[in-house]
């Protein structure tokens, strides 16, 4: 039996504590959230070597990143001609970092106060019980974007940071979001309907239906007919050690298609006491049924399923412990223990696999706090 290095073991068993509070005593612990976001983000932002792109962002960091002018930055950001590779608002988190002199594990930190801190304020802000959230939260999007596919992390957090905006109907403010997102990881302008979409009238018919068809035009590929466009999304990322974690997550497909299965029974049959008792259900709930939706229509491309319609399925940790809120007293302990025993049984899952190629595991994790 694989674990994870025990200070991950202990934050997960101290998610799942509060998170009996929480939905027990129906209330929030702002003081749990705060040390959850000091310990989450030392825990990413002092890590050494681990994350499967972490050598080569290290690489960029102190060879190729110096070497660029401000101009090619802003030439990409005005999406002018440029020869510049990566999206231009990284190579600027970095270089601001750089002219200050901070070591690599500098950028992780800012990179992790920008990933971890922007999400624990929306999650407060948004979920009935933000620490059950956090719990939905790590496994595994903590590890594979926060902790390693820093690019990715950072263009999904402004996108989550951008529906405070689709809910207070401000546009200007949620193109400014998305265009920044943009500007971390090309993915992120995927997110762009979202404005439009949380306004589209469903119930549970509609999104069974929607769900089916989906189902149905999985093994046509209809993707395919816009494959140039996705293709220009650039959703490798920018080294090989990504492609462990594709190996993984492509032989674990039944896995995922049971998460999204799960996922749908969640929003056809709790969508009317959801949508009556949570403010705003109807907005996220929206964002979710289009990310599942997209999961199956591109199943059959392991990238595309995981990567690309991460940043719709990022909702699913606010809109699961929304919906459980909402539920009878009976129901709502059920299903928060089933949930509960999914994040135990998915730990085991994950160390096992994309824990390991992460370097996540106690012989392999290492931490520049208490590591020479």
């Amino acid at each position: 039996m694989v674990f994870l290095h025990p200070v991950f073991t202990v934050l997960l068993i101290l998610l799942i504590a509060f998170s009996f509070l929480e939905v027990y005593n129906d209330k929030k612990y702002k003081q749990m959230m705060w040390f959850l976001f000091v310990a989450m983000v030392l825990l990413v932002g002092m890590r050494g070597n681990v994350g499967a792109d972490y050598p080569i962002y290290r690489s960029f960091y102190l060879i190729y990143f110096p070497t660029l002018d401000f101009s090619d930055v802003f030439d990409k950001m005005l999406l002018r001609h440029s020869d510049l590779d990566i999206e231009w608002m990284y190579v600027l988190l970095n270089k601001v970092v750089f002219v200050f002199g901070g070591p690599f594990q500098t950028f992780t930190m800012v990179s992790a106060l920008i990933t971890i801190g922007v999400k624990m304020i929306m999650y407060y802000k948004n979920s009935v019980y933000p620490i059950f959230t956090v719990l939905l939260f790590l496994i595994p999007a903590y590890f594979i974007a926060d902790s390693g596919h820093m690019r990715q992390a950072l263009g999904m957090t402004m996108c989550i940071l951008s529906y405070q905006f689709i809910k207070s109907r401000k546009l200007f403010w949620f193109l400014l979001c998305l265009y920044v997102a943009y500007g971390f990881h090309k993915s992120a302008i995927i997110f762009l309907p979202a404005y439009w979409l949380v306004l589209v009238p469903m119930n549970s018919t509609r999104i069974f239906y929607a769900i089916v068809t989906c189902v149905i035009l999985s093994p046509l590929h209809v993707y395919e007919l816009f494959s140039g466009f996705l293709g220009s999304l650039n959703l490798q990322d920018v080294s090989n050690g990504y492609n462990g974690y594709i190996g993984y997550e492509d032989k674990a497909s039944s896995f995922m298609d049971g998460t999204m299965v799960l996922n749908a029974v969640l929003l056809v049959a709790y969508d009317k006491v959801a949508s009556e008792k949570v403010w705003y259900y109807e907005y996220m709930r929206n964002i979710v049924v289009l990310g599942v939706c997209l999961y199956f229509i591109f199943r059959d491309n392991p990238v595309f399923s995981t990567r690309l319609v991460g940043v719709y399925i990022g909702f699913v940790c606010i809109v699961i412990p929304n919906i459980i809120s909402a539920l009878n007293w009976n129901l709502k302990r059920a299903w928060h223990l089933f949930f509960v025993a999914f994040m135990i049984f998915y730990y085991f899952v994950f160390a096992s696999y994309q824990g390991k190629a992460g370097r996540f595991t106690p012989d392999t994790y290492t931490n520049f706090l208490w590591s020479n």
